[in-house]
């Protein structure tokens, strides 16, 4: 089971989402395979032994040394029993960001993007990409051209999924991970997935 910052809680085993999208599902669990893999000391020294029988321009010990501090990786060995602990905050808000710039370059530049454009949920999406490429701070105002310095949304206005809201009071606040989280983007995209299946049996049903 995947838990959401909302606590909403999926099938990981029912996943699947729209060919689309399915970059962005797979460097997810990529993401948090890695993170649960390298946080296991046995198999980092597993690792590290393999590694030194390896011939080759990278080191990959080297780069294992990196992500220890990074992500300040501490182990603590009771007895036969190793405990690690590590920070990964920086690396979760990075993936935020990272999966929502490509979601919506992929939805924007689409065969799909006119029929969900004007939708709530992709304004939403618009406004957590735009902070999140620009210094993971919500921006709210338009930064160029005659518009420059105006506001994107209405003084009352609130843009809202999943329970969520934004409105101008974010403005200049984080994006990740105060607003939301990683995976509650991963919700968000799957949203998106299942639209995207709803339109092509729409599609289909409209050639039958």
């Amino acid at each position: 089971m995947l838990e959401s910052k909302n606590s909403v809680q999926i099938n990981v085993k029912d996943v699947s989402f729209h060919p689309l999208l399915k970059d962005i599902e797979d460097m997810f669990w990529i993401f948090l395979l890695s993170l649960r893999t390298l946080s296991d000391i046995e198999i980092q020294k597993t690792l590290r032994l393999k590694n030194e029988l390896m011939d080759g321009y990278l080191s990959f010990n080297e780069m294992l040394d990196k992500f220890n501090a990074t992500t300040n990786l501490k182990v603590e060995q009771k007895g036969k029993i190793a405990t690690t602990t590590m920070n990964v905050l920086g690396q979760m808000i990075f993936m935020g960001k990272a999966m929502t710039i490509f979601a919506y370059e992929l939805l924007r530049f689409s065969d799909y993007f006119e029929r969900i454009k004007g939708n709530e949920e992709f304004k939403f999406l618009k406004l957590i990409r735009n902070g999140g490429a620009h210094n993971n701070k919500f921006n709210l105002k338009y930064q160029f051209g005659k518009k420059a310095g105006m506001w994107v949304i209405g003084e009352n206005e609130v843009i809202k999924w999943n329970g969520l809201e934004i409105s101008r009071k974010l403005q200049d606040t984080n994006v990740f991970n105060d607003f939301i989280s990683v995976s509650t983007v991963f919700l968000l995209i799957k949203h998106f997935s299942e639209k995207l299946y709803e339109i092509d049996n729409l599609e289909k049903q409209s050639l039958c």
